[in-house]
This record gives C-alpha cells, sequence and structure tokens, in this order.
C-alpha cells in the first residue's frame, strides 16, 4: 500500500507535489511552535530547555545522509537511462553505417531502422512514462532482426554476424530502458527521509525553546531547504516521466541520418 501511496504521489504534476511538501512541513513546523508557546503543555515543554546545537545537529546528519543515498539512487538510474539511449542510437547508426559501407545497404535495412526509430519515438516514449511497454516498438524491433538476419549473396558471413550482434545489442538497450521505466527507489528510503526531515524539525524546536521568533525562524529556513531537496528529487524520481525525463532526442536524430 505504501508503495502505491508513493507511486501515486509521484505521479502528480510538479506544482502538486512542492505544495503537498510544503503544506505537510511547515504545518508540522507551525504546530511545533504552537506547541511550545501556546499550547496547554507549553509549560512542560519549556522544562527541556538547555537541549544543546550538537543535538540538533546529530539529527540533521543523519537526514543529510540519507537525503544523500536516496539522490544517489535517483541519479544514477538517471544516468543509465541516457546511457542507454545514446548507446540505442549509436548502435542503430552503426548498424545503417556498416550496412552501407558493406555494399548490402538496402532500402529494407533502411525502413526497418527508421520503422522502429518511429515506433519508439511516437508510441513507445509516451507509454513509459506510464509503465507500458510499446506493442509497435517490439514488433518493429524484431521486424529490423528478421531484416538482418535473412540470409543474402551481398552479404559476407563475418559482417552479418557482426549485423546481428548489433541488433542485439539495440534489443538489450531497449530492454533496459523498459526495465529503468519501471524502477523505482524502495518505499522505505523514501519513507525513512520524509520522517528524518520532520524529526530534524523537532530536533530543531527542541533547541530554540527560548524564543518564539527564533524557533520560528529556524523552522522555516530548514523547512524551505527540505521542502526544495525533497520536491527536486521527487521530480527526477522516474526518468521517463514528465516533466523532467531523459528525450528521445538521440533517437529521433536517427531519422535525419538514415535516408528513406
Amino acid at each position: 500500500m505504501m508503495q502505491e501511496w508513493l507511486t501515486a504521489w509521484l505521479g502528480l504534476p510538479v506544482v502538486a507535489i512542492f505544495a503537498s511538501l510544503f503544506g505537510f512541513y511547515l504545518a508540522a513546523a507551525a504546530l511545533l511552535v504552537w506547541l511550545s508557546f501556546r499550547s496547554r503543555l507549553s509549560e512542560r515543554i519549556q522544562t527541556f530547555k538547555g537541549l544543546v546545537a550538537p543535538f540538533f545537529v546529530s539529527t540533521a546528519t543523519i537526514f543529510g545522509l540519507m537525503v544523500g543515498f536516496l539522490s544517489n539512487d535517483i541519479w544514477e538510474r538517471n544516468k543509465q537511462a541516457s546511457r542507454v539511449v545514446l548507446t540505442e542510437s549509436d548502435t542503430l547508426l552503426a548498424l545503417y553505417s556498416l550496412g552501407s559501407a558493406s555494399g548490402s545497404d538496402d532500402r529494407g535495412l533502411r525502413t526497418a531502422i527508421r520503422g522502429y526509430v518511429r515506433a519508439v519515438v511516437d508510441d513507445e516514449w509516451p507509454r513509459l512514462a506510464v509503465q507500458e511497454r510499446s506493442a509497435k516498438a517490439d514488433a518493429a524491433l524484431n521486424a529490423l532482426l528478421r531484416e538482418v538476419a535473412q540470409p543474402a549473396t551481398s552479404k559476407d558471413a563475418v559482417i552479418q554476424r557482426t549485423m546481428l550482434d548489433m541488433v542485439l545489442r539495440i534489443r538489450a538497450a531497449h530492454e533496459d530502458r523498459v526495465v529503468l521505466s519501471n524502477d523505482r527507489t524502495m518505499v522505505t528510503k523514501w519513507a525513512a527521509v520524509m520522517l528524518l526531515a520532520l524529526i530534524t524539525q523537532i530536533a530543531l524546536a527542541a533547541v530554540h525553546l527560548e524564543k518564539l521568533r527564533p524557533q520560528l525562524a529556524a523552522l522555516l529556513i530548514f523547512t524551505l531547504a527540505a521542502v526544495s531537496i525533497l520536491g527536486l528529487l521527487a521530480t527526477h524520481e522516474a526518468p521517463f516521466e514528465p516533466p523532467v525525463f531523459v528525450p528521445p532526442g538521440p533517437i529521433a536524430d536517427v531519422l535525419l541520418q538514415v535516408p528513406m
């Protein structure tokens, strides 16, 4: 259930993601200020005066470490996605170049390459945003494989084997891209980071029990910083989901270099 909740939250528009984070953590900050200075419990809470700043530093450090672990997962996933897209694009161009240089550049090969690229750009990329496969892209990839695998007298056996290896590399990159579109950070990491942000707010409030305004200022500054980084990470969680996503540009550029 938590995974479904996280997926639904990450699927919200960017404005909604930041608004939900601001709403939650600002409400938590306001509650802490109210409890510290305006509630019936304020007298008891004031008895905790005297907590020193290093107490806050320890929780903030743990929060920072967890944010680092979370961001590493997200950035690595996005780097892998960009690398896979470039591999797919480069291999498609290399396949066409090898076919052309070997004298076996025929209309069928060019048509198969262009058909696959169009299926990926026009049909598969929008589906990746909703974690779906594209039957058109799969069919176009199979057609490309059949085109390269069919025997032809003009093809040298070594060249044909190399071209087959290239198509298999394209297939592997394609599968990696589909897998990455479905990959998400474990919900426990997100939950831990969000909980630690709340605990850090509590720690800040605890070391600023003397006066209301310094406590409020400290909570607001930390809340702005925490919400900014959490919102930024949330928008980059899925490498193929808008608004921040890996574009199909390198693959689409193949159409400019492979003639009809």
